[in-house]
């Protein structure tokens, strides 16, 4: 037991780097799909609500988009 024997280094692993970098880059790309669909949530939200808001109007006060031969346009 007379030998010492050094364990770890000095500097950077480039594999422990390049999994570092890794991480980094998927958190980045599951922030802003997270952000996407908070976004497109929200305008899918609005724009269900709008149409409904639309078809009550339409309907409170007769107004019809049919053609003259009775087709929609």
């Amino acid at each position: 037991m007379g030998k010492c024997i050094k364990t770890g280094g000095v500097g950077k692993s480039p594999a422990i780097e390049k999994i570092n970098r890794l991480s980094e880059l998927t958190s980045r790309i599951q922030a802003a799909s997270m952000l996407e669909k908070q976004a497109f949530e929200r305008q899918e939200e609005n724009a269900r609500r709008d149409l409904v808001r639309r078809r009550r109007i339409a309907e409170e006060f007769h107004i019809s988009f049919a053609g003259k031969d009775g087709d929609r346009k």
